[in-house]
């Protein structure tokens, strides 16, 4: 086995057991139940002792039909032997992160949309937000359709989930599916707290893919098909049903001021072998996860180092996703550089090195460090903080 082969392995197995710990903690806060049908397929990758089950989410079409969102990027990842540490002899080493004003984003027509751009009708019909929605739950009398609002946050890359067992009683048509993952796909807001999904919306009768992003969903409740669920008819009946997405998002609600493709121009004016990929099918999963995000990963090819200090990028919708999404990393190189931007770490022959956010605007950038070379480690954070910046200037 290769030295690239043990950081692959190492940096794969980081961002597994980040995601246990985040189940764990889901857990705690509120115990696993069976949950409604996604659309997106699901694959078994993994089971350990009967206590964890290892999935990867099918990413077909997450960003495709979201117009405007993505440009086009790198393909493949870099495949050289060496990892080069994040800093070179060659480059500055100051003190200070550069400062910028963040520029404000330019002017839209906000005529019939909420705050974040969202439209408040479509086709001649108001819009309501997930709030409301949840709350005709409670008042609607029949299965009449009706608009909402939402975010949509759908997983990608490799995650841990705590196993469950199915209750043999369930009939077989139920609408609350046991995988073992909660996957939860809907937010009142970008960046905010998805709502569980268990017991309260199923996708289930939605034929088209999933995209994290904005959207207008077509539902209902008091689906005439709740008989089918047997001992859990009151559930389904009281459950919201999706049963179009109506709308996807467009240039008002792409995510600003940064993009993805600043994000990629960015990280590739300051390393050429970032290899950093458009969200899409190609894209796995690195350690990079947030509410709302559009993910970005190299290309994961087994027995290859990554010679880029840069590991993974998420980008928002907006610098208050941002916010909402990670809330606990403070933006900027020095925030990166403190003890609470650390996402993991990870050591072999070549040295020992630090994950870390480093947080600009509505994007975060996971960055490899070097454990032993803090002066290198602030000139290319800086230098990305930098780069960044100037694509929000467009200089």
């Amino acid at each position: 086995m290769t030295d690239g082969d043990d950081r692959t392995e190492s940096r794969i197995r980081a961002a597994f057991n980040e995601e246990q710990r985040r189940a764990e903690a889901d857990l705690q806060l509120e115990p696993l139940a069976p949950r409604a049908r996604p659309r997106p397929r699901l694959a078994a990758l993994l089971a350990a002792a009967a206590i964890v089950v290892v999935v990867a989410v099918g990413t077909a079409g997450v960003i495709g039909s979201l117009p405007g969102r993505v440009s086009g990027g790198p393909s493949e990842a870099p495949t050289a032997s060496s990892t080069p540490t994040p800093g070179s002899s060659a480059e500055p080493t100051p003190t200070e992160a550069p400062t910028a004003t963040l520029l404000p984003r330019p002017t839209v027509d906000m005529t019939g949309r909420y705050p974040d751009g969202i439209p408040s009708t479509f086709d001649g019909q108001p819009v309501i937000r997930w709030d409301a929605a949840l709350a005709k739950r409670d008042t609607a009398t029949d299965a009449t359709t009706f608009l909402t609002a939402v975010w949509l946050n759908i997983p990608v890359g490799f995650f841990m989930c705590p196993a469950s067992h199915a209750d043999p009683s369930a009939p077989s048509t139920t609408w609350l599916i046991d995988l073992g993952c909660r996957l939860d796909y809907v937010s009142a807001e970008a960046g905010g707290t998805p709502t569980t999904q268990f017991g309260v919306t199923t996708f289930l009768f939605y034929k088209g893919e999933l995209t994290t992003g904005p959207a207008i969903m077509r539902v209902h409740v008091h689906d005439p098909r709740a008989t089918q669920c047997g001992y859990q008819k009151a559930i389904c009946d009281r459950m919201i049903v999706v049963d179009d997405i109506v709308w996807s998002g467009d240039a008002v609600t792409d995510p600003h001021p940064l993009s993805v493709a600043d994000v990629m121009a960015a990280t590739t004016q300051v390393s050429e072998t970032s290899g950093l990929r458009a969200p899409g099918p190609s894209v796995f999963g690195c350690g990079a996860s947030a509410t709302e995000g559009l993910i970005m990963c190299p290309a994961m090819t087994p027995g290859a180092s990554y010679t880029s200090p840069v590991a993974g990028a998420v980008v928002l919708p907006s610098v208050d996703a941002l916010a909402r999404a990670l809330p606990a990393y403070t933006p900027g190189v020095d925030g990166a550089l403190g003890p609470s931007a650390v996402l993991w770490t990870e050591g072999g022959s070549l040295g020992s090195w630090v994950y870390r956010w480093l947080i600009v605007d509505n994007v975060g950038i996971i960055v490899r460090t070097d454990d032993g070379d803090a002066a290198a480690d602030r000139a290319f954070l800086t230098k990305l903080f930098a780069a960044l910046k100037a694509q929000e200037t467009g200089s």
